[in-house]
């Protein structure tokens, strides 16, 4: 497939073209459920402006290798960085995996493929679509521990979910 502008190359994710006009963007850490690490974010930001501004694609779909869909923060970085007192790159303004908050042109739908914790459920909540496997398992472990969804799901509230999710037998 050709392209007005170059596809980004990520690290942390696959990109394929299963039709044209179609982008799917595979989460590609299965060995850590596909938490998104600073990297990761800022890879999947670009992954979706692009598909905003390249003008062959029509719809980007995102799903998780492996077992995961996303099982949210990388929250090995995050322990890392707390105890090391480093600095980490910051979340880019379309949120956590670049869809928590977005407000691209191009519709996103979300191939829920198993666990989707944390993070990985911010991202669901501002997407088009939600198709969930019957393997699918969505939650919000953090509240369990005294900590919000800052991430979008907060913002979007509790009217929108439960309106967007198919199970695919």
């Amino acid at each position: 497939m050709t392209f007005k502008i170059p596809p980004p190359q990520p690290q942390y994710s696959k990109l394929s073209f299963p039709t044209p006009h179609i982008l799917l963007v595979t989460l590609s850490r299965p060995k850590d459920l596909n938490c998104i690490n600073s990297t990761g974010h800022a890879e999947l930001h670009a992954i979706w402006e692009w598909l905003d501004d390249e003008p062959s694609l029509r719809v980007g779909i995102i799903t998780g290798e492996g077992r995961a869909f996303c099982a949210g923060a990388d929250l090995k970085e995050w322990n890392n960085s707390m105890q090391s007192n480093a600095k980490r790159s910051p979340m880019p303004p379309s949120g956590f995996g670049g869809l928590s908050r977005r407000a691209g042109k191009k519709p996103v739908i979300a191939a829920v493929n198993g666990l989707a914790l944390g993070g990985g459920c911010e991202m669901i909540t501002n997407t088009d679509i939600v198709i969930a496997s019957e393997k699918a398992f969505f939650g919000f472990p953090e509240v369990a521990r005294g900590v919000v969804a800052w991430a979008g799901a907060w913002e979007k509230g509790a009217g929108e979910r439960g309106g967007k999710v198919g199970v695919c037998e």
